[in-house]
């Protein structure tokens, strides 16, 4: 039985990942535990590491480049396809639950670059079912067998990514930074930075702004979805409760604006 290319292409990077994080764990296991042997713990650690940042940034780089170079398209959604898919959570008191949850593939139909009709399923699922007629932006080339997605849901679930992705990447940039034995104070101050000044100010933002919104719809747009009253009064009351973290983020220390 031969390989194909695809599984050489994997056992080849599995191979330059696993000998990657080889290196990287004997770095760091000697500054941590000087004359003892390479942790295999911190061996598997980083080759997981490893394995997951290099495809998918490079996934995610693809997907960015996609929606930013293809050309755009006006798409209607004409159907839709359901199946049941495995989830697994945590609830409120930290457990896991695990089951199934249907979700929806919408079908979309749009004039494409040849001027024919094309009928594809679209890029993203969702719990939500698709509205038959209800218009969408889509971006495709010929040759493509998905209508990829372009709205702020599919956008905002690449920028998550890539979110993640940068964390990842900033504990493998410390772990080399460790095993070269350098100095560790920038690594911990750009750390400190991105957490207070970037990532709790965003998503403090977008969760305010979400829940903003959703109480804005009630009481001063009809409420569109119909939700409860309980709902818009929870929103509102974690809207100003949030409210205060933000602006704590927001505003300098005060030994920032003494510098100043």
């Amino acid at each position: 039985m031969a390989l194909t290319s695809a599984g050489q292409i994997f056992l080849a990077c599995s191979a330059v990942f696993l000998g990657a994080a080889y290196g990287l764990g004997r770095g760091v296991s000697r500054r941590l535990r000087p004359g003892k042997r390479t942790s295999v713990l911190l061996v598997i650690i980083f080759f997981t590491m490893i394995a997951l940042f290099v495809p998918f940034t490079w996934w995610t780089g693809q997907a960015f480049f996609a929606l930013a170079t293809k050309p755009i398209y006006s798409a209607t959604v004409v159907g839709h396809t359901s199946e049941l898919r495995d989830y697994e959570e945590k609830d409120s008191r930290g457990r896991t639950v695990r089951g199934q949850r249907l979700m929806h593939t919408a079908q979309v139909r749009f004039l494409g670059p040849d001027g024919a009709w094309l009928e594809l399923p679209n890029s993203v699922a969702s719990g939500d079912e698709p509205v038959d007629g209800s218009g969408l932006k889509v971006v495709y080339a010929p040759g493509d067998r998905v209508a990829t997605e372009l709205s702020v849901r599919s956008v905002g679930l690449w920028l998550g990514a890539s979110v993640m992705l940068f964390i990842l990447g900033y504990f493998l940039w410390a772990a080399v930074w460790y095993a070269m034995g350098r100095p560790m104070e920038g690594v911990r101050d750009f750390g400190m930075a991105f957490l207070f000044r970037f990532l709790l100010p965003v998503v403090t933002s977008l969760m305010a702004a979400a829940l903003g919104y959703t109480a804005l719809k009630y009481f001063a747009l009809g409420n569109p979805d119909g939700h409860p009253l309980w709902v818009a009064c929870l929103c509102t009351l974690f809207t100003l409760a949030l409210l205060p973290l933000l602006v704590t983020l927001l505003t300098p220390a005060k030994g920032q604006r003494r510098g100043k």
